[in-house]
């Protein structure tokens, strides 16, 4: 019985593990061309954040289920044009997008219904390409509530 018991909860790990998800047919695509790549479920990677950092955002954070980061160290138009082409095929939308002395962040999330699916983060400069994929079941309203809620606000200088 405990061997059974052993097994399954086994398998339902590695199933949670095995998540597949829009932003995971780009990171799969993409992985050889990465310096470094790490995907991880939520359960795991949420021992290592700080929670100081996490902050007011803490009920977004309860809300990812898995993580997946990418970072190149070219950033290549090529890859970012490739990036952009993926975000409009998955008809991603833009929360936010900042340019300032040739940094760029953007924000996306992927809607399914009234739920946040996925939320991506891509952050480029002169010599780096990250991207961040967090993959969530998070109401609109909920995201919302949060984004109202932050004491972060983003301005124009």
């Amino acid at each position: 019985m405990k061997n059974s018991f052993l097994i399954l909860a086994t398998a339902l790990v590695l199933t949670s593990c095995a998540s597949k998800s829009s932003f995971n047919s780009f990171y799969e695509e993409n992985k050889e061309e990465c310096e470094f790549s790490i995907s991880s479920p939520a359960f795991i990677a949420n021992l290592f954040i700080p929670k100081e950092d996490v902050g007011e955002y803490k009920a977004l954070f309860k809300k990812v289920k898995h993580y997946k980061v990418m970072i190149f160290s070219d950033a290549s138009t090529s890859l970012d044009r490739k990036f952009e082409r993926f975000i409009k095929q998955r008809k991603y939308e833009t929360i936010f997008s900042v340019n300032q002395h040739g940094d760029k962040v953007q924000l996306y999330f992927l809607q399914h219904k009234n739920a946040i699916r996925e939320i991506v983060l891509k952050i480029k400069s002169d010599n780096d390409f990250v991207v961040l994929g967090l993959k969530m079941n998070m109401l609109e309203s909920d995201f919302n509530k949060i984004i109202k809620n932050s004491d972060n606000r983003i301005s124009r200088n």
